[in-house]
């Protein structure tokens, strides 16, 4: 139970997405919501403390703009799917390249690619991109 208001904790503090412009990014809530409307079953993992080693942390990619303590594993269709909240769209994009990963809004989705289950999930319902070059990852 502790860690679920661990949880829900972290939840609220991280879904402040303060940015000046008018750059669509999303909060834990709403991904969550999002993700939960396309499928009833998604559902957090939990990390026990013995396998800290699975944690989800920024010092694990591109630390610009990470948001610390956002990291999720989330169990789609069977298949875990690694979240990471950033500060904006395009440090999220940063990070999917660097990685050679999937991006939404301000959402780094890793362990997407050669997942057909993820990718599915993340191009239809997150509308999730995969940067190619440094370019795509340029505001318009």
């Amino acid at each position: 139970m502790k860690w679920f208001v661990s949880l829900v904790l972290i939840f609220f503090l991280a879904s402040c997405s303060c940015s000046n412009n008018e750059e669509k990014t999303w909060g834990p809530f709403e991904l969550w919501d999002i993700a939960k409307k396309a499928d009833p079953n998604i559902e957090l993992v939990p990390i026990p403390n013995h396998e800290a080693h699975r944690r989800v942390l920024c010092a694990h990619y591109r630390t610009e703009g990470c948001v610390k303590g956002s990291g999720k594993r989330v169990k789609v269709r069977l298949v875990e799917l690694l979240l990471i909240q950033y500060e904006t769209a395009q440090q999220a994009c940063e990070a999917a390249l660097q990685v050679g990963q999937w991006y939404a809004r301000n959402w780094l989705l890793d362990d997407v690619s050669n997942e057909p289950v993820l990718v599915d999930f993340v191009t239809k319902y997150l509308e999730a991109k995969k940067p190619k070059t440094k370019e795509d990852c340029q505001k318009p």
